[in-house]
């Protein structure tokens, strides 16, 4: 072998021998070093048991070569558990969050609702001459006391406090509450509301409830109200809303109707004014209302309010239907908008009562016996099914009161019949005069609202038994209501009857009212009654108002006008999206049912458990 060969030869096999040396460093060498003397810490001895002793779990860079390892089958099942896997783990996750959080109501969200009419004067002064401008003014002003169901409240006022004689109210009012405009309520804004109210060229529908009293101011925070004789229902008065003067005095009293105020208004209350739409007539056909971020009391979760005005209940009822809106008050039995899936039927509890009045100008009412047999034989509960339970039966003249019933046998009620000169003759059916050939006939006149005529045919039924022809007719509410004040003329008339909020029945039985466009129905003219009637009025605490209002109660009865029914359950039909709302709630007027809205919500949250 030539000398250059074995150069490269010797020249390769060291070569060798250094790589293989470098790996297999651990083999026994010829010469020693200390290379060969590699103990088991070293890093090349981790990576040489990394090599021979693999990890059983594999590194992510072996795991992306799966797919080539396993088969089909294989590569399923593994795609399943890891699927598994990751729904288990989120569900765990769910349920240990969900563990801990609650889900709350959250502010946001627009709530729409159908009004019948539309607004006119939306300010607190003249808004109870119209339903929808009590809607309105209830949300956007608030008055020193609010109803809390039928009891006034504190609301701007932070505290009242009667003087030892009850003449003298002193209000201090609350140092955070605002208008809308920026400006605070203070004690001036309130003597200019109650001198307008008082001012005759205003014609306030609420001049009555402030005729005599006396206001004057202690401080900027302070009111002072001088009454002439006590009055424990004063308080319902200053229910009414409070106008900002800065922007209202400039006014004059003859102008303030015609103010833009009226349609922009400025209050105090939870929400207030941003826009509202009209049609080419000018006609008013939406308003919109914003939630208050400064108002003072417990903050609404609803963010806007929109109103939608329609010129009768059927359009609203189809808007509802058409899920055009969300919100319909105080619709009527079987109009076909309350069972639905996709709507809430809030019960509404009003000082209201459904009444039969007698006339009393009629000859065959005026016996006493006559009208005992028809009250005593009534049943009531005929007229909860009627009402499909949406009812509540009442046997005296306030709505929320115990009364107890004057109950008359079928028997009993013949008897009285008889002795009142009116018997049936063989073979007939009817009764008749026995002083005359007349037969005991009459016509019952009611509203053509579905649980109204209901109504009247109950009662046609049970009169029928004691040998009464009966006649039911029905018509508009708004013709009701002229020929029951005006023309008077009607045998019974049965109706809706809904006291205010301070439960007043004077306009009902006081014998003033049985003239043209009076509201005593019956006609009554009785001494008793109206010196009751007086009595309840004069008297000058709350203990000696209820003592005198049960003394009302027997002597109506006593007289015997009418037969007291039920209480009607209104209905407040909202939709499911609306949360928090009550089943059931009791308010003293129509428009306070937005006193309930506090706690409705459309938009909710979660948060974090408190200990």
């Amino acid at each position: 072998m030539s000398s250059s060969r074995k150069t490269f030869t010797t020249r390769i096999r060291s070569r060798l021998h250094t790589v293989s040396g470098r790996i297999f460093f651990w083999l026994p060498s010829r010469t020693k070093s200390e290379e060969s003397e590699a103990t088991p810490d070293t890093k090349d001895h981790k990576l040489l048991l990394s090599v021979t002793r693999p990890r059983r779990l594999p590194g992510l860079r072996q795991i992306r070569y799966i797919g080539r390892v396993l088969s089909s089958a294989e590569r399923r099942s593994v795609a399943l558990l890891l699927a598994i896997t990751l729904v288990s783990t989120c569900t765990a996750a769910f349920f240990a969050v969900r563990a801990q959080t609650n889900r709350v109501p959250a502010i946001g969200g627009t709530l729409v609702e159908a009004l019948i009419g539309e607004p006119s004067y939306i300010n607190p002064l003249d808004a109870p001459a119209n339903d929808v401008d009590q809607d309105l003014t209830s949300l956007i002003f608030s008055g020193l006391f609010r109803l809390d169901g039928t009891d006034p409240v504190p609301d701007l006022a932070e505290s009242a406090e009667w003087s030892d004689d009850q003449k003298t109210l002193t209000v201090v009012l609350r140092e955070d509450a605002i208008f809308h405009s920026g400006d605070h309520v203070i004690a001036e804004d309130v003597l200019y509301t109650i001198d307008a109210i008082q001012d005759p060229q205003r014609s306030s529908p609420l001049a009555s409830k402030f005729r005599g009293v006396q206001i004057g101011i202690l401080d900027g925070r302070t009111v002072q109200f001088v009454l002439e004789s006590p009055n424990p229902l004063f308080e319902h008065a200053l229910t009414a809303g409070i106008l900002p003067a800065r922007l209202w005095q400039e006014i004059p009293p003859a102008n303030a109707r015609l103010s833009n105020l009226n349609v922009k208004p400025i209050g105090s209350g939870p929400y207030r004014f941003k826009s509202f739409t009209h049609d080419s007539r000018g006609f008013i056909r939406s308003y919109t209302l914003e939630r208050f971020e400064d108002y003072y009391g417990s903050m609404p979760y609803i963010q806007t309010l929109v109103f939608q005005f329609y010129p009768d209940r059927q359009q609203a009822e189809e808007a509802l239907k058409a899920d055009l809106v969300d919100a319909l008050a105080f619709s009527s039995l079987g109009d076909g908008v309350q069972e639905s899936t996709r709507r809430n039927t809030v019960s509404v509890n009003l000082p209201q009562e459904t009444v039969a009045f007698f006339n009393l100008n009629k000859e065959i009412f005026k016996n006493e016996d006559v009208r005992k047999a028809l009250i005593g034989v009534v049943d009531r509960q005929e007229i909860v099914d009627a009402w499909k339970g949406r009812a509540v039966p009442v046997h005296g003249p306030f709505p929320f009161a115990q009364t107890d019933a004057a109950i008359v046998t079928l028997d009993e009620a013949r008897t009285l019949l008889d002795g009142a000169g009116w018997k049936i003759q063989t073979d007939e059916s009817i009764r008749t005069g026995s002083s005359t050939s007349s037969k005991f006939e009459f016509t019952i006149l009611t509203s053509n609202m579905s649980s109204l005529m209901e109504t009247a045919e109950t009662l046609k039924r049970r009169w029928s038994l004691l040998g009464a022809s009966v006649t039911v007719e029905s018509v508009s509410p708004e013709e009701l209501l002229r020929r029951a004040t005006r023309e008077r003329n009607a045998d019974v008339i049965i109706t809706n009857v809904l006291l205010d909020s301070e439960q007043n029945l004077f306009p009902f039985w006081w014998s003033g009212q049985a003239t043209d466009r009076g509201f005593n129905i019956s006609n009554l003219a009785d001494r008793d009654v109206d010196a009751a009637l007086e009595a309840v009025q004069a008297a000058d605490t709350r203990e000696s108002l209820d003592a005198k209002r049960v003394e009302l109660t027997q002597t109506i009865l006593n007289a015997e006008p009418a037969v007291f029914l039920v209480r009607p359950a209104s209905t407040y039909l909202l939709s499911k999206k609306v949360k928090g709302v009550d089943a059931a709630i009791t308010i003293a007027k129509p428009s306070d049912r937005f006193r309930h809205l506090m706690k409705w919500y459309l938009k909710s949250g979660w948060e974090w458990k408190t200990e």
